[in-house]
């Protein structure tokens, strides 16, 4: 496992001031009542040629009978440069719905805006579009392909029928509580241009039942122009390639190209933990090869490798892949869950079936209170010099912590360079052409310079911090995360007395905090010259 830190140039900027002149940078932000019968959730940002802002997102539906949220619709929302709304458009199709994860997949080309969505039956029955409520209920899953004004308007579009199960086992628990993850349905994933060309992947699902919880899934990979035409379609089985449930183990970024091949990046099973299947330019399914990840024991009773999965590449040898990794261990389902970022050359001329998977990171520790992670995501710096990573922590139980994401920064060969902390979940990290970073979360994106990963002010100022303690509340432990090194931590309690101190040199560091009365207290890290003394860079609160 590599692990280094590289943070010499941080620390001068921390001492010297990198830049006096903070960048105008933005954050938008969505904000609902208790009352609202509808919400809009930020997925994807795409940058356009005149310098704003087009939004992937989902409308998500209050359901007729309860408070909860279930059914959604594609959506868009146009911001401009500097962060203002200029346009929102919701995709609304009677008795249809589109899943969460399949927001529309936005692109530009010679200046115009398109988009590609689905809508599958709506199987909901306490949503104003349950399919039953109509006299000629649908039976086909529809694709679509439109053109878009400024307004978001459609200027021209074509559609791709698929004709979709619509059984329902309305007596199955699982059902009631979740019928569109049950049921027939369309979800897209991984498109992307290539040459003049959109390349991308769907899966069509089959409806279950208490006694078939996931029938014969099939994977078809296409290749569209920019007129709608659907040049070529290739389908796969769901046994040949590995498909498995798509909801939970497919995200928008999972097939990238080389000169030669397009590597599609699956979920795996007990044995294998994730299948790296390789097709050619038209689309033929070529060779197939295997990761196996450090760390687990073989078999587990259940497991569900590779979640969340994102790629991207940084040159037709090496990708990048963040994955949530998560596996149930023994029959009292106690599990593990990290985040990972791995280095692999996936050359399709290796010899071995099996991408070697010595290089890489985790990030979250079970035993430091952190198994509540997510992956989203992993962009190269526009100079193909460094690379930056998030992921979320907490956000399963937000009752010991709030849910944060951590944005760090790393070189190629992934050494920490300086990493952040931000508030708010992320579900997408990308870089912008002036080298600023878009941070989407679901009702928030923000826009920060590059500049804040150097300059400790301006990282304060966009509300970011270089350390957090968690879990907070916390009991008997404390715990400071943080990719300074070198650093001096002290604890204080509210009369102002040092309760305890310690250098930090390590990416968690554990404090034993069970002789110290029930309270508040207030953490501070100081960075350590000889010339200047200590310099605090980072403080926070504490609860015991």
């Amino acid at each position: 496992m590599i692990r280094k830190v590289i943070l010499s140039a941080f620390f001068f900027a921390l001492f010297c001031g990198a830049s006096n002149l903070f960048s105008q940078e933005w954050e938008y932000s969505l904000e609902y009542g208790p009352y609202d019968n509808e919400m809009l959730m930020l997925i994807d940002p795409l940058e356009l040629s005149d310098g704003n802002i087009a939004i992937a997102s989902c409308n998500i539906y209050r359901n007729k009978n309860s408070l909860s949220f279930y059914s959604t619709n594609p959506a868009i929302v146009i911001l401009s440069s500097d962060g203002n709304e200029l346009a929102r458009r919701v995709f609304h199709r009677e008795g249809g719905y589109t899943s969460m994860t399949d927001t529309p997949y936005l692109f530009e080309k010679d200046g115009d805006l398109f988009a590609l969505f689905t809508h599958s039956p709506e199987h909901n029955y306490d949503s104003p579009d349950y399919f039953l409520n109509y006299d000629n209920p649908p039976s086909d899953a529809i694709l679509s392909f439109c053109k878009l004004d400024q307004e978001l308007n459609i200027i021209d579009s074509c559609e791709y029928r698929f004709p979709i199960d619509i059984f329902e086992d309305s007596e199955w628990w699982q059902w009631q509580d979740s019928p569109n993850e049950f049921s027939g349905h369309l979800v897209m994933f991984s498109l992307f241009e290539d040459k003049g060309d959109i390349i991308g992947g769907y899966i069509k699902t089959v409806s279950a039942d208490y006694d078939n919880p996931r029938g014969d899934d099939s994977l078809f990979i296409f290749r569209m122009n920019f007129d709608g035409e659907m040049l070529n379609k290739k389908g796969y089985a769901k046994g040949t390639h590995g498909i498995g449930t798509p909801k939970n183990n497919y995200t928008e970024n999972q097939i990238v190209a080389t000169d030669s091949h397009y590597i599609l990046y699956a979920k795996g099973d007990s044995s294998k933990h994730g299948k790296v299947l390789y097709y050619d330019k038209e689309l033929n399914h070529v060779t197939t090869k295997y990761i196996i990840q450090p760390g687990y024991n073989i078999p587990q009773i259940e497991a569900d490798f590779l979640k969340n999965i994102s790629v991207i590449k940084l040159n037709d040898t090496t990708t990048y892949l963040t994955v949530t990794a998560s596996c149930i261990e023994n029959p009292f389902n106690d599990f593990y869950n990290d985040v990972r970022l791995y280095k692999l050359n996936d050359n399709i001329e290796n010899a071995s079936d099996f991408l070697s998977t010595d290089n890489y990171i985790i990030r979250g520790y079970p035993e430091t209170y952190e198994m509540a992670l997510w992956a989203k995501g992993v962009e190269i710096a526009n100079d193909n010099t460094s690379i930056y990573f998030a992921c979320n922590y907490n956000m399963y139980d937000t009752s010991i912590d709030p849910p944060y994401s951590m944005i760090e920064w790393l070189n190629t060969d992934m050494d920490t360079i300086s990493t952040l902390f931000h508030d708010k979940s992320i579900q997408s990290i990308r870089m912008m052409d002036d080298g600023s970073i878009l941070a989407t979360g679901l009702y928030n994106i923000a826009k920060f310079p590059a500049s804040v990963f150097t300059d400790i002010e301006e990282a304060h100022a966009h509300g970011l911090k270089l350390a957090v303690a968690y879990p907070n509340p916390g009991g008997d432990v404390m715990n400071i995360r943080t990719s300074l090194r070198n650093c001096t931590l002290q604890v204080y309690d509210m009369q102002g007395r040092i309760v305890h101190q310690q250098n930090v040199s390590d990416d968690v560091t554990s404090v034993d905090a069970s002789n110290w009365p029930s309270g508040t207290y207030v953490w501070k890290l100081g960075i350590r010259n000889e010339e200047l003394g200590i310099k605090e860079v980072e403080e926070g609160k504490w609860v015991k």
